[in-house]
């Protein structure tokens, strides 16, 4: 029969484990909680990047539209006034109306400098050039050619609407927010990663810390043996006999 001695590991070596697990315990964690931070923060660039383009590109559609509606007034204003008809009027009031009520619709868009300009532009144009125009050819007989002195007056009250320059103002900040989008998309690479990460780092850390625990154990368990031996050792020990000498 063959007999099996088991030799106890040292609680020296036992602690020097304990500490090491934990110490890799300490820095997997940091370096876990740096890595999923790092991404966390990509991804909330992202988000807010996302954010901003949705708001700049429904603020791009509302100005489109005033835009668009300020161009329509020009042309409806030209054809009333080259053959009256009241239909042509009509859609140049139904234009100033749209435009002055998208520029108070909500707050953004009483805060967009672009709209207010707009309809700056608009109410100052209708004011010193649209309605005197009408009023002028109103007074004019039906069916008649437009006289000399009505067309040179249209001609000379021709007023610069700004519309290409609306409109580049109002295409350079779509395209603006939408460059920074594609900004912070093409700076975080493989936005799947965390995931697979944080089970990683799950793992990991159950694993240590189990590891740890375990060499904990051990060393406890290695300092009370320890401290049993040298219990039964002391008591081992016989006092000393004591002589009495007497006289």
């Amino acid at each position: 029969m063959s007999s099996t001695v088991t030799i106890p590991i040292p609680a020296a070596k036992l602690a020097r484990r304990a500490w090491l697990r934990l110490l890799s315990l300490l820095l997997l964690a940091l370096v876990g909680a740096a890595a999923l931070a790092f991404y966390g923060y990509e991804l909330h660039r992202q988000n807010k990047a996302l954010t901003s383009y949705q708001a700049a590109a429904a603020q791009f559609q509302v100005r489109t539209e005033a835009i668009d509606r300020l161009s329509d007034m020009e042309a409806a204003f030209n054809r009333y006034l080259l053959d009256g008809n009241s239909a042509n009027l009509g859609l140049l009031q139904s234009d100033k109306q749209r435009i002055e009520q998208i520029a108070q619709q909500d707050a953004d868009a009483q805060h967009d400098q672009l709209l207010q300009s707009v309809v700056a532009t608009e109410q100052k144009w209708y004011t010193q050039t649209v309605q005197p125009m009408l009023d002028a050819r109103n007074k004019l007989t039906p069916g008649q050619g437009l006289p000399e002195d009505f067309l040179s007056r249209y001609r000379s009250s021709g007023q610069d609407l700004q519309v290409i320059n609306f409109e580049i103002t109002a295409e350079t900040a779509h395209h603006q927010a939408q460059q920074e989008l594609q900004q912070a998309e093409s700076q975080l690479h493989w936005p799947w990663l965390p995931y697979p990460l944080a089970a990683l780092l799950v793992v990991g850390v159950i694993w240590l810390a189990d590891g740890a625990m375990k060499s904990i154990s051990h060393l406890k368990q290695a300092v009370e043996n320890e401290g049993d031996e040298e219990e039964k050792e002391d008591d081992g020990k016989e006092p000393p006999d004591s002589h009495i000498e007497t006289k």
